[in-house]
């Protein structure tokens, strides 16, 4: 209703603006002239009969004006597009990440220059918890020890989900800050030196580089494959591949596309354990030592083969 009577005085304003502006145009008769000795400022030229349209037309103006205030109705030029930078500034709520509720935890471990603070938040409900079981690091809060750490979640009542934003500092300074999506690094995660300085940025992708290249075993992509892990243009990182069912097939550390350090092989089913064959390679892309067999076992966990220690290791 509001609307309906204030469309009805913008029309009768147009039209009452046109009807003068159309009247003064057309009129064949020429202005009089005022013979008096007094002329004024207008060099003795008399009205037309414009000026009281004039005022007639800041009167409606004015009363429009007046009856919108009454109605309440305010902002009324405010652009679409302002509106909606508007709510696009809405910042989220500082309890939620991703649409799950999250709740606050504090850590603090360490004392004198060592001593840490972690800022941590966490699933809230228990019945939102859902863990990828693709991610190699799963990160939670540990009330037992006052810190975040990774390891396996199985039988473990206490663990506390790691979701949202976390920041870690050590002697009052920021050592390392990032977001968790489920246990997982997700986003853009920094650390720093003891002078403020960026040590290092890196951006994740809920528990993977975010650049990473993951094959998937459906059309769906929801059983992966194989994951690549690429950071800055280079494949570097921990690389994971996988059996259609979603059980682990092998797993090592890639730099610069050179395999290194320890990389392990597993059966998709196994009675007494998974673990197929362990190797281990050089210490970095450099190192040109040839891999080396160091443990094989059979499907029921039984050890068919195991290096001996070399001296000093």
């Amino acid at each position: 209703m509001k609307i309906k009577v204030l469309i009805l005085f913008c029309i009768s304003l147009a039209a009452l603006t046109s009807y003068g502006q159309s009247q003064a145009v057309i009129s064949s008769h020429k202005p009089l002239t005022d013979t008096s000795s007094q002329k004024g400022f207008l060099g003795g030229r008399l009205s037309t009969g414009l000026e009281e349209q004039l005022e007639g037309a800041k009167k409606i103006k004015s009363e429009s004006k007046a009856i919108i205030e009454d109605l309440g109705i305010k902002n009324l030029g405010i652009k679409a597009s302002m509106l909606a930078r508007r709510a696009a500034k809405k910042s989220p709520p500082k309890d939620e990440y991703s649409g799950i509720k999250t709740e606050r935890r504090l850590g603090n471990y360490g004392s004198g220059a060592r001593n840490t603070v972690e800022e941590i938040n966490v699933v809230k409900y228990v019945e939102d918890e859902a863990v990828s079981p693709y991610v190699a690091e799963i990160w939670w809060f540990d009330p037992a020890q006052s810190r975040i750490v990774t390891g396996a979640l199985k039988d473990n009542k206490s663990a506390q989900i790691c979701h949202g934003p976390f920041s870690r500092i050590v002697n009052q300074n920021v050592s390392e800050q990032g977001f968790f999506f489920m246990g997982a690094k997700d986003g853009r995660w920094e650390t720093y030196g003891p002078e403020g300085e960026l040590l290092n940025k890196q951006y994740y992708h809920r528990g993977f580089p975010v650049e990473s290249n993951i094959s998937y075993y459906d059309a769906e992509q929801k059983k992966i494959k194989e994951i690549i892990p690429v950071v800055f243009g280079k494949i570097r990182g921990q690389y994971r591949a996988f059996y259609a069912g979603g059980n682990l097939k092998e797993e090592g550390v890639l730099d610069d596309n050179v395999r290194v350090g320890r990389w392990r092989e597993y059966y998709e089913f196994g009675s007494g354990g998974r673990l197929k064959k362990e190797w281990r390679y050089g210490k970095d892309k450099f190192d040109t030592q040839e891999p080396e067999l160091v443990q094989e076992r059979d499907a029921q966990g039984k050890i068919i083969f195991q290096i001996q220690n070399k001296l000093g290791e």
